[in-house]
């Protein structure tokens, strides 16, 4: 009897708790794919140098060979947000969800490709390479421009999709090329 006294109180108590928060995760929003090319009235040999100098001046420059028009640029961003977009994690950016819960961060590189289409006019391609980071977990999204990634997450909320997708929101992209636009 006396434990039937006991156990009334605690059960009333654990009845009247508000229940535990839900957390839900959306997906990012489908874009359409990002046009990542485009001609720029210069010869290739002058565009390639203009490249070096104008984006070098910007992102460092961690490879070129001429040869096969190629140039690399690495990078470090603050504000991942503003470049990458993970869905929401309840109504809080998953990416600014991920940096206040465990902190993060973001880097990557700027894979540029030139080729020569006729004496005065350069094809220019571009994709970016993106690596979010987790700093306490370790969980890592690598993805690039127009090719988004979805990974299994080690310890999701209860009962959520364990799959997070991350993608560019070609923010870089945009203005790595109106920069090279420029160039004209």
């Amino acid at each position: 009897m006396h434990n039937i006294k006991f156990l009334l109180p605690v059960f009333t108590l654990i009845s009247c708790q508000p229940p535990a928060d839900i957390n839900e995760y959306t997906y990012p929003a489908d874009r359409d794919l990002f046009q990542s090319s485009m001609d720029i009235s210069i010869g290739f040999d002058e565009l390639w140098e203009k490249l070096i100098a104008d984006v070098g001046g910007v992102y460092e420059l961690s490879s070129q060979d001429k040869d096969t028009g190629e140039m690399s640029f690495i990078f470090t961003l603050e504000e991942a947000s503003k470049y990458i977009d993970c869905g929401l994690m309840n109504d809080e950016i998953y990416v600014d969800y991920i940096d206040r819960i465990f902190e993060s961060t973001l880097d990557g590189q700027i894979n540029i490709r030139a080729e020569s289409v006729s004496p005065n006019i350069t094809n220019v391609n571009l994709i970016s390479k993106f690596r979010f980071i987790s700093k306490e977990t370790g969980t890592r999204w690598t993805f690039k421009t127009n090719d988004p990634k979805s990974i299994l997450v080690g310890n999701p909320a209860y009962g959520l999709d364990p799959y997070r997708q991350c993608e560019s929101k070609n923010f870089l992209e945009a203005v790595v090329l109106k920069q090279i636009a420029t160039l004209e």
